[in-house]
């Protein structure tokens, strides 16, 4: 049981209070020096892509419902409370959105494309508008919900791609509009950039084979984006469909907040559920992408489910034959192969990553339509008898949670202070955060704090990763306002990390005192919080501009008085049949309303 000596001052995980992450050496790190791996998923807004779940086309009369659908995804994969813990999103700029109808960008015969790989009908105009309207406000979205953004350009590199060529025109004008936009630059330490989508082969502009060409291709965008000002951390791509990046070691790019951006599948780096010695994969990842040593890296393509028939259903990139599987592109199982691939993960220790698709994780339409956050292929694999862990969906449902423990942003990871705070719930600036969700801002003065509240904004505090602040020795949280609160004005209590998970929520509408019982704590569905670990308090309205004038927030025994200079719970070693303790094991002489222990019993006093 956690005493008030282990309670963390905790800052804010939303949109624009997202802390920025660096680069220092090969590891990601935040403002606090924390190492940071990151873990979520890629996808991509495009009607085909999505399943048609938001409409057909890609145009203005699209934005809003396309919007719409990603904030719902980013709500089930950073659902906690239903095991979901993803903080990173790779967002493709689909090219349905920057291709228009006619052939506008001039493309070399040799590096002529199909599909996606042909990037001739390039309007950059319609880039610069879609960046604005609909991109952005995807990346918005996923920073509210607490992911960081990885934005990768629109389609894949042709087979071939050279050194003052087409396609590097092409790149370096996307970077060159994306990183104008204020918004990406003044969040450019929430957001990564990803330079390329699978390189195959990059030559110089003779066409000849060199170690230097992939430095002399990127270097001069990588240049650019920070002649723009972005001073985010730009991610690398290799050939080979990025699982080559020797060279880098000979040639490197140069600057700061630079990392490399890595696929992985079934069959790579000599690994398959054929052959999956861990040490072998190990050694082959460190001989094959030797920047591992030197810089961080996110694999930003990645999924795996295991066979389900003996059919081929396609050859890979190195064309390898793949077996039908149960939806992903790789087919291999968490057992064999993805032993092999975690040990890679846990060996180096500076590998983030992002599934290849919002689907390889969670069963996107038991969500959508169902309200329900289930792993990827769980539902069909029980009902084939076959054990879910062996696809990505449910392996990462765990992989994920446990990573998340130790390697997070220090906007959910504080040191403790050393000493017993006096009042938890201080109104001042270095406890109460007014941005748990949303631009919302708090003035303090002697006599009072006064809050402006954004709609379905929350400010207050929130309290270590777990289990939380225990206040089950106390029995009333007051909240005191210095006049009556207006219409629409609610207290919650969290036992959740998780904004999006229940509160219990208490409507503060035309008053100016309310006495919180912490031993009857209930949501609106009768779900009971536990007081041993509670996460978060705080205000919320739907109203804009709302005003909330704070007296004093405190912890009381009788609802009338503050329980001031806190000491850390101490159990009472010789404790008799007869007395009170409180569930800290400390004897309380005068019991008032709440729970205690007697008897070596729990009792409650009402």
């Amino acid at each position: 049981m956690m005493c008030l000596a282990s309670i963390m001052a905790m800052a804010q995980v939303n949109y624009g209070k997202l802390v920025p992450l660096h680069v220092d050496g090969n590891q990601f790190k935040d403002p606090s020096g924390n190492t940071v791996v990151l873990h979520g998923v890629m996808d991509t807004p495009s009607p085909y892509f999505n399943s048609y779940r938001w409409g057909n086309s890609c145009n203005d009369a699209s934005v809003a419902s396309c919007v719409n659908y990603f904030d719902k995804l980013f709500t089930a994969i950073t659902d906690s409370t239903n095991g979901a813990y993803c903080n990173l999103f790779r967002l493709h700029l689909d090219p349905c959105w920057t291709n228009g109808n006619a052939t506008t960008w001039k493309v070399d015969s040799r590096e002529k494309g199909t599909g996606e790989a042909d990037f001739s009908k390039y309007t950059p105009t319609r880039l610069t508008k879609y960046m604005r309207t609909l991109y952005w406000r995807i990346a918005q979205a996923g920073m509210k919900h607490g992911l960081y953004i990885i934005m990768r350009p629109p389609g894949v590199c042709p087979g071939t791609i050279y050194v003052g060529g087409s396609y590097q025109k092409y790149l370096m004008d996307v970077w060159d509009r994306v990183t104008k936009n204020d918004s990406i630059l003044k969040y450019s330490g929430q957001i990564s950039i990803e330079l390329a989508n699978e390189p195959i082969g990059v030559r110089m502009a003779d066409g000849s084979e060199s170690d230097q060409a992939l430095h002399d291709f990127f270097q001069p965008i990588v240049d650019k984006i920070r002649e723009n000002g972005f001073k985010g951390i730009v991610l690398v791509p290799g050939t080979g469909y990025q699982s080559n990046y020797r060279s880098y070691i000979k040639y490197p790019i140069t600057g700061d907040q630079i990392g490399f951006a890595v696929h992985n599948y079934a069959g790579w780096y000599g690994t398959s559920d054929d052959s999956y010695n861990s040490q072998t994969s190990i050694a082959n990842f460190g001989n094959q992408v030797p920047v591992v040593f030197t810089n961080p890296i996110v694999i930003t393509e990645v999924d795996w489910s295991p066979q389900n028939t003996s059919v081929i259903d396609h050859y890979n990139e190195f064309n390898q034959p793949v077996y039908k599987n149960y939806g992903t592109w790789a087919t291999a199982s968490t057992s064999k192969w993805g032993k092999a691939y975690k040990a890679i993960l846990d060996y180096y220790g500076n590998i983030s990553m992002t599934l290849t698709g919002t689907g390889d994780f969670i069963d996107i339409d038991d969500y959508i339509y169902r309200k329900k956050v289930t792993p990827a292929f769980k539902t069909k694999m029980e009902a084939n008898g076959v054990d879910p862990y062996e696809a990505c969906g449910v392996a990462c449902f765990q992989w994920y949670k446990d990573y998340y423990t130790v390697n997070y942003a220090a906007a959910e990871r504080y040191q403790p202070i050393n000493e017993v705070p006096e009042r938890p719930f201080e109104l001042s600036k270095e406890w109460f955060i007014p941005n748990i969700l949303y631009e919302n801002s708090a003035t303090h003065t002697a006599t009072m704090s006064l809050l402006k509240m954004k709609a379905n904004g929350f400010a207050g505090w929130r309290f270590t990763e777990e289990p939380g602040i225990d206040l089950s020795g106390y029995n009333y949280l007051v909240v005191k306002l210095m006049r009556n609160a207006s219409k629409n004005t609610f207290f919650r209590i969290y036992d959740s990390a998780n904004y999006w998970a229940e509160p219990c929520e208490f409507d503060m509408g035309n008053i100016k005192e309310l006495k919180i019982d912490l031993h009857d704590l209930k949501t609106a569905s009768g779900e009971i919080l536990d007081p041993t670990h509670i996460r978060m308090a705080g205000f919320t309205t739907p109203v804009n501009d709302l005003s909330v004038y704070v007296k004093d927030v405190f912890l009381s025994i009788d609802g009338e008085t503050e329980a001031t200079a806190i000491t850390a719970p101490v159990a009472d070693t010789n404790q008799t049949d007869d007395a009170y303790y409180d569930l800290s094991g400390r004897r309380v002489t005068h019991p008032t309303k709440g729970i205690y222990i007697k008897g070596g019993k729990k009792i409650l006093i009402k």
